[in-house]
C-alpha cells in the first residue's frame, strides 16, 4: 500500500509539472517534492518510533539505541530500562571482546544484583575497591576450544577451554593446578577476581606465597568463601556462608589484599575478613580446582582479574594531579554505572564533600576495540554519568565539576594485551 501511495503521489507532481505557469512551476515543484520527502520520512519515523515503542514494551530490560539517536535514549531511560549504545552497524561499542565480569556479564554468570543502582539496596555496605593497575586477565577469548589455556601454567590434571553461549571458560572434571604469572611481585595492596562455578560445595582455592612459607589461602564457591593463613600469633581462619546465593550456580569472588588484612567476598556479600597476617610476595599465584563431576557440568572459571592496589584517590590526586580508577564499572557498551561502583563513587563523593575547594575534571577512557566514533561518544557519555551520579547523591555543586571524553584517543597501556586493554577502560580524575 505504502508503495502505491508513492506512485500515486509522484504521479501528482507531474500532472502538476506539465500545467503551472512559467517559473513559478520550479518553486512550486520543489515545494511538492519537499512535502513528499517529509511525508516518507514521518513514516519512516513512525515505523521506527512503534518498533521502540514495542521493545520498550516488551519483557527486554536491555535496548539497543544508537549513540547518537538521543531520541531512542531518552525513551528507553525514561521507561526505566537500561540503554546499550551500538555503532551505526548495530554492533555494541566499547568493552569488546574481552568483557570483564565488572563491565558485562558473562553467560550464565548469576549476579544478585546487577539491576541495583550503587549505593542502594545490596550494595549500600559493598566495600570492595578493584586495584588501579591491571597486573594479569584472562577471560580465554584469545584461546582456541579444547586447547589448554595460554597465560595459565597448568601443572596437573586436565583442563580446556570450552564455549558456553558464546563466552568461554577454562573446564576441568579431573581437577588439578595452574600457576598465575605476573609480570611483577605482588605489592602490599591488591586484589583477585574471578567467576567461578562449582557446584555442590567445590570451591576455587588460591594460594599467595609458597606452600608452607607465610602462605594465605583464600577459596570461594557460590555459597561460601573465607581466608586463612599465619599471623605472629599463629595460624588464622575465616569463612562464612553467603545468603540468597544459589548453591550450583556461578559468583563473582571477590579478594581485597592490603597488608596483612585480607577481605573476601561473594558477590555483594563479605564472607571473611583476617588481619595480621603475615604473607610472602612472590611473582606467581597458585589455583588450585577441585574435581567436578561431567554430570555436573565440571567446574568453570573466567574473568580472572588480578591487580595491583594504589594510594588512596586524595593523596594520589595531591601527588599527581591526577589519578586513574577502574572502580567505577559500566554496562557492557553503556553509560548505566554498576552497583559494585559503590565504594569507588563513596570514596570520591567524600573527598569533594571534605575538600569544599577541590574542583575536578572527570574524564572518560576507552580501549581501542570498536568503533572510534562510538567509542568517544560513550566516553564522554559515562564521564557525564559520574558527575550526575556525584551531584544527585552526593549533593556536589556542578559548578565543581566538569567532564570529556577522549574514548581510545589516551591509552596508558598497549591494546594489543587483555591487561593494556583493562587498564585503558578507566575513569580518570583531573584536580583543577
Amino acid at each position: 500500500m505504502f508503495r502505491h501511495a508513492f506512485r500515486a503521489l509522484g504521479a501528482a507532481m507531474v500532472l502538476t509539472f506539465a500545467y503551472a505557469p512559467g517559473a513559478h512551476a520550479q518553486g512550486f515543484l520543489h515545494k511538492l517534492k519537499d512535502k513528499a520527502s517529509q511525508k516518507i520520512n514521518d513514516r519512516i519515523d513512525q515505523r521506527t518510533d512503534e518498533a521502540l515503542d514495542s521493545l520498550i514494551n516488551s519483557s527486554e530490560n536491555v535496548i539497543d539505541c544508537a549513540v547518537a539517536d538521543q531520541n531512542c535514549i531518552d525513551k528507553v531511560h525514561a521507561a526505566g530500562k537500561q540503554v546499550r549504545y551500538v555503532d551505526a552497524n548495530g554492533k555494541p561499542v566499547a568493552d569488546q571482546p574481552d568483557l570483564q565480569g565488572a563491565n558485562g556479564d558473562s553467560a550464565g554468570a548469576a549476579t544478585t544484583a546487577d539491576s541495583a543502582p550503587p549505593g542502594t539496596g545490596v550494595w549500600l555496605n559493598y566495600d570492595f575497591v578493584p586495584g588501579d593497575k591491571v597486573l594479569f586477565y584472562d577471560d580465554f577469548a584469545d584461546d582456541h576450544v579444547g586447547d589448554l589455556p595460554t597465560h595459565e601454567d597448568v601443572t596437573d590434571g586436565n583442563m580446556t577451554v570450552v564455549d558456553i553461549k558464546g563466552t568461554k571458560y577454562l573446564r576441568s572434571v579431573t581437577g588439578g593446578t595452574f600457576w598465575i604469572d605476573l609480570p611483577d611481585t605482588l605489592p602490599d595492596r591488591f586484589t583477585i577476581e574471578a567467576v567461578w562455578h562449582g557446584p555442590n560445595g567445590n570451591p576455587l582455592d588460591l594460594t599467595i606465597g609458597s606452600d608452607g612459607d607465610h602462605a594465605v589461602d583464600v577459596w570461594c564457591y557460590p555459597a561460601s568463601a573465607g581466608v586463612s593463613g599465619s599471623g605472629m600469633n599463629g595460624d588464622k581462619d575465616s569463612r562464612q556462608d553467603a545468603s540468597g546465593i544459589d548453591d550450583n550456580g556461578f559468583s563473582h569472588c571477590r579478594f581485597m589484599f592490603d597488608k596483612g588484612y585480607v577481605k573476601v567476598y561473594i558477590e555483594n556479600q563479605r564472607l571473611g575478613q583476617l588481619n595480621g597476617l603475615l604473607i610472602s610476595h612472590t611473582k606467581k599465584i597458585k589455583v588450585d580446582v577441585p574435581v567436578v563431576s561431567a554430570s555436573d557440568g565440571g567446574a568453570l572459571l573466567t574473568d580472572i582479574r588480578v591487580a595491583a592496589g594504589g594510594k588512596p584517590l586524595y593523596d594520589a590526586l595531591l601527588a599527581n594531579g591526577h589519578v586513574s580508577t577502574h572502580g567505577i564499572l559500566f554496562a557492557s557498551g553503556s553509560d548505566k554505572i554498576e552497583g559494585e561502583s559503590t565504594p569507588t563513587l563513596k570514596e570520591i563523593g567524600d573527598m569533594l564533600t571534605q575538600h569544599a575547594d577541590l574542583k575536578l575534571l572527570i574524564e572518560g577512557h576507552t580501549d581501542n576495540v570498536g568503533d572510534s566514533t562510538s567509542n568517544q561518544v560513550l566516553s564522554e557519555r559515562r564521564a557525564a554519568a559520574v558527575k550526575q551520579y556525584l551531584v544527585t547523591q552526593f549533593k556536589i555543586d556542578g559548578s565543581r565539576l566538569t567532564t570529556k571524553g577522549y574514548g581510545d584517543t589516551k591509552p596508558i597501556d598497549t591494546n594489543a594485551t587483555a591487561e593494556g586493554r583493562q587498564n585503558n577502560r578507566r575513569v580518570e580524575l583531573v584536580k583543577e
